[in-house]
């Protein structure tokens, strides 16, 4: 089967969400229009897909089996054809205009499901690299070095060791706090924790680490972390069960 997002960085774990793309070449395919026409539009809404991002193409001069064995896939001019490259945002302006035919609109599904996964495998293999890389950055090496940092600064830190601390224990961080009468500021979570939550913590840490290298953004840090503990306290059940 033919993808229909492509990449050109031999190395997915380095690339970015701006480096995929579909062809003109696989829109005629998929779509069933010709070639000839899909290319013609593109050009005719060229400088609207500029506003978009940079247009680049390379040119198809490869075999291709025909009737009459193997012939090479040229335009009707007899050169060899020019194949134009759509990134995520050209295409959602662009296929719209092919029409809505039965093919073009399963086209759209598939090929905005296509993104999406390329975007997901983007990201899970980045989380990878990052957690063969984080052996010795800490928790707080890792927020301080954060993309999104900025946004709240050191109030970071707080945030995120509270989840950590609220996820493995299943209290608030007040009831964390009640459990020593003399709950004083200098104290921290951590402090509280009995050592199966420490445990709990430690290895939730590592994937906080490994998703905040990443780039990943709080709120998918945090679906993370509590669907971890979920399946974890399941796993336990069942031992137990």
């Amino acid at each position: 089967m033919t993808p229909l997002v492509l990449f050109d960085s031999l190395d997915l774990s380095k690339a970015s969400n701006e480096d995929f793309y579909t062809t003109t070449e696989i829109i005629a395919e998929q779509t069933g229009i010709i070639y000839d026409s899909v290319s013609r539009l593109v050009r005719k809404y060229k400088k609207k897909l500029e506003e978009i991002a940079p247009l680049t193409w390379h040119f198809e001069s490869s075999m291709k089996k025909g009737s009459r064995g193997f012939e090479i896939r040229v335009n009707n001019r007899g050169n060899a054809r020019k194949v134009y490259h759509l990134n995520e945002q050209q295409t959602l302006f662009f296929i719209p205009l092919l029409g809505n035919t039965p093919a073009v609109v399963q086209f759209k599904f598939d090929l905005a499901a296509a993104f999406v996964a390329m975007r997901n495998e983007l990201q899970a293999r980045k989380i990878a690299r990052a957690v063969e890389k984080q052996k010795g950055v800490t928790l707080h090496q890792s927020i301080s070095e954060w993309v999104h940092y900025p946004r709240h600064g050191n109030t970071w830190h707080t945030i995120i060791r509270s989840l950590l601390a609220t996820t493995v224990t299943g209290l608030t961080k007040k009831q964390i706090q009640a459990r020593d009468t003399d709950w004083r500021k200098e104290k921290t979570l951590l402090d509280l924790l009995n050592s199966e939550e420490m445990e709990r913590y430690k290895m939730l840490e590592g994937i906080a680490i490994a998703m905040i290298e990443a780039g990943s953004d709080y709120e998918p840090i945090k679906t993370a972390i509590k669907s971890t503990m979920t399946t974890k306290k399941a796993e336990t059940t069942t031992e137990t069960a």
